[in-house]
């Protein structure tokens, strides 16, 4: 980057500020958030000295930072007290959106040109999603500052060249820490090893010897078939221990159903270890030996590292930590109004009428008001764009942005923060695709500056005008 790009990027942060306090010009004004009090309130504790949160239906990162900022802000006032604290929060969660638009534009810029970046940024800016959650002291809003930034610098690296161990186990620790903020950020997890496999193809040396690759994976898929057969055997007393870890000694169905997939799963990827062993031992694939590597394996200790650096007591406190997490799965699992009414006698008439495909139909409405057809069109034509310019980045964003889409597709429970994890993404995208487009309009009908200006103005009718329906 130049020093135009880093003057535009400075700009770029100080027009979003502007914009959300523009936007909102009293945020007491503004309705506050359901899970605002569990988030500030357990905050607030931390900064008072209590330091284990007590409460672990999200992990305590967004928590620690907000206790820490606290302490900052006290340097220059006697007190802080619990209004303090929810306004500090707010701007915290303002800070972290109006970082989010200068990215995209480091993003966009980094692998295309700076008109690109700056038409991302722009639709980064106005987002009405973004905007809206701005002004919210939720967990969400620090999951998609870290998962971007994660995106952010390692994009920065591969288009550099500059790839290296020390590099892969930074990104580890950001991956740490987006999963302290909120458990789904482990989705990332993912992109990074696509990223190490790519690493290591320009890389062989780093492949780890072949004895070694032998070991791991023969002595991991073999142990971990050991463990499937304890399980099995010994059922009954593990089903009595998970009771005892719950928050009302009853292990419902949707307990049941998590822990025949986790089996499930195990017994697939237990069984893939072992047939990769044999391929890695014949050789009869080629390349079988890149999918183990030291790196993976070090870079997975680095996250669990990280992610109890910034949530320690998650693991002080395990049985709480297990209990309010098999709390959150099952409400996202069933809803709202199953959850709550998990004890009465509508419960089974409530679970009998679930409609699986809400989610899926809701998310869809979603992105069709905040993009328009006209946006969607120019993110997929930007998704092959990008892929044809770059495809490791490509692949990359759209791995998480898949699991992450495919995740909160099959929760009951749905809401518009869950999609902030990856909506930045989508604003990489559409630039992109309306570069592709312009180039292949210039060369029957417009010059490629008339057709970009037209499918800039084409695209942003539907985001500015959910902009003036939320906030004119």
């Amino acid at each position: 980057m130049n020093n135009k790009n880093y003057i535009t990027t400075l700009g770029i942060f100080i027009i979003s500020i502007v914009v959300q306090f523009i936007t909102f010009p009293g945020i007491a004004e503004y309705p506050a958030h359901v899970d605002e009090p569990s988030v500030v309130d357990t905050a607030f504790r931390i900064y008072k000295g209590e330091f284990n949160p007590g409460f672990f239906r999200y992990p305590a990162g967004h928590m620690n930072i907000l206790a820490l900022v606290y302490k900052v802000c006290s340097i220059f006032t006697k007190q802080i007290t619990i209004d303090d604290a929810y306004k500090i929060s707010w701007f915290v969660s303002n800070v972290f959106v109006a970082c989010m638009p200068m990215m995209v534009f480091i993003i966009c810029t980094l692998f295309g040109t700076y008109i690109l970046g700056l038409i991302g940024s722009c639709f980064a800016i106005l987002s009405s999603i973004l905007l809206q959650h701005s002004q919210y002291a939720i967990v969400d809003v620090s999951l998609s500052f870290f998962c971007l930034l994660f995106f952010t610098i390692s994009i920065f690296w591969i288009i550099k060249s500059n790839f290296s161990p020390n590099k892969i186990f930074f990104l580890s620790i950001l991956i740490g820490i987006s999963v302290s903020m909120k458990y789904t950020g482990a989705l990332l997890i993912l992109s990074l090893f696509i990223m190490i496999y790519h690493f290591i193809e320009r890389n062989p040396n780093s492949q780890g010897e072949k004895h070694f690759q032998l070991a791991f994976t023969g002595i991991s898929g073999a142990g971990l078939l050991l463990i499937i057969s304890v399980f099995i055997i010994y059922e009954n007393y593990f089903i009595q221990g998970l009771i005892g870890l719950t928050t009302d000694g009853i292990l419902e169905a949707e307990y049941y159903q998590l822990l025949k997939k986790l089996i499930i799963l195990s017994l697939v990827v237990s069984i893939g270890l072992l047939v990769l062993a044999y391929f890695i031992q014949v050789e009869k694939i080629y390349g079988a030996g890149k999918f183990i590597s030291p790196l993976y394996l070090k870079s997975s200790f680095i996250i669990i590292i990280g992610f109890f650096i910034f949530s320690p007591f998650t693991i002080f406190e395990i049985k709480k930590s297990f209990a309010d997490f098999m709390y959150e799965y099952r409400h996202m699992q069933i809803g709202s109004a199953a959850q709550y009414h998990h004890l009465s006698d509508n419960y089974h008439s409530i679970i009998q009428n679930i409609d699986r495909m809400y989610a899926i139909k809701f998310y869809c409405r979603l992105m069709i008001s905040n993009f328009g057809i006209a946006g969607i069109t120019m993110a997929i034509l930007g998704i092959k764009e990008v892929l044809s310019q770059k495809k490791i980045i490509g692949i990359t964003l759209l791995s998480f942005s898949f699991l992450m889409i495919l995740t909160i597709s099959s929760w009951q429970n749905v809401a518009i923060r869950y999609t902030l994890s990856f909506l930045p993404i989508f604003y990489v995208f559409i630039p992109f695709g309306m570069h592709r487009l312009s180039t292949l309009l210039e060369k029957r009908y417009l010059q490629y500056n008339y057709s970009l200006a037209i499918l800039v103005f084409v695209t942003s009718i539907a985001p500015i005008m959910k902009w003036i329906n939320l906030f004119g």
